[in-house]
């Protein structure tokens, strides 16, 4: 095991560092070794497996088996459903300290099995649209040309942050937020959670929403 820290030194969303410190110390799990032989103050080990290089001045611990867990397709993914779990929480980072992550990718959560979670339990990933309007590339969709030519009332969106129209006015704030993806749940600890992205109907982001999806 290694214990990790990110050399970018930058946060991906407003609040992670704060919440990382809350959350806790994060490890990454290198790789599996055997003890093959002994002397007095060492010990001889071969890899048998590892998902990244192992290092000098990484921490071994004994070796315990993960629970095996099975997954599927969503049931049932309603895309713009309304929040209705009691269990929420949020991604706080990716593996690698990736912050835009997809099908695959590993994410870590701050709510573990001091709220209920559990190991094979289904999450989606959320984010309403407001998020885009604090990320200086994401907010550029906002300011291209929405309007027809032959609308003689042209809308604004947000006409505080964007160009201003002579015609109805739209908020980011009232559009529904939206489903990105699902999560299944790989490990637990008391107030941490790891899960895989199961599926994405796009990007999922470090700072993402997350909830029990009862549907599943």
């Amino acid at each position: 095991m290694r214990a990790l820290r990110d050399v970018n030194e930058y946060e991906t969303f407003v609040g992670q560092k704060k919440l990382l410190k809350e959350t806790g110390q994060p490890y990454e799990e290198v790789g599996r070794v055997k003890i093959i032989d002994t002397r007095n103050k060492t010990a001889i080990a071969q890899i048998e497996y590892a998902c990244d290089g192992v290092n000098p001045g990484d921490t071994a611990i004994p070796f315990a088996e993960k629970q095996a867990v099975t997954f599927h397709a969503p049931i049932r993914f309603d895309r713009f459903l309304p929040a209705a779990s009691k269990l929420s929480g949020r991604i706080v980072m990716g593996k690698d300290f990736d912050s835009d992550l997809g099908t695959g990718h590993k994410v870590y959560l701050n709510v573990g099995a001091n709220q209920g979670v559990k190991i094979g339990d289904f999450f989606r990933a959320t984010r309403g649209y407001t998020a885009e309007l604090l990320d200086p590339v994401d907010q550029l969709s906002f300011k291209a040309a929405i309007a027809e030519d032959t609308q003689k009332k042209t809308p604004s969106v947000d006409p505080a942050m964007f160009t201003k129209g002579n015609g109805p006015v739209i908020h980011v704030r009232d559009l529904p937020r939206r489903s990105v993806g699902e999560i299944i749940i790989i490990s637990v600890t008391n107030t941490t959670a790891t899960g895989m992205i199961v599926f994405a109907l796009e990007d999922v982001h470090a700072g993402d929403g997350v909830e029990l999806d009862q549907v599943q």
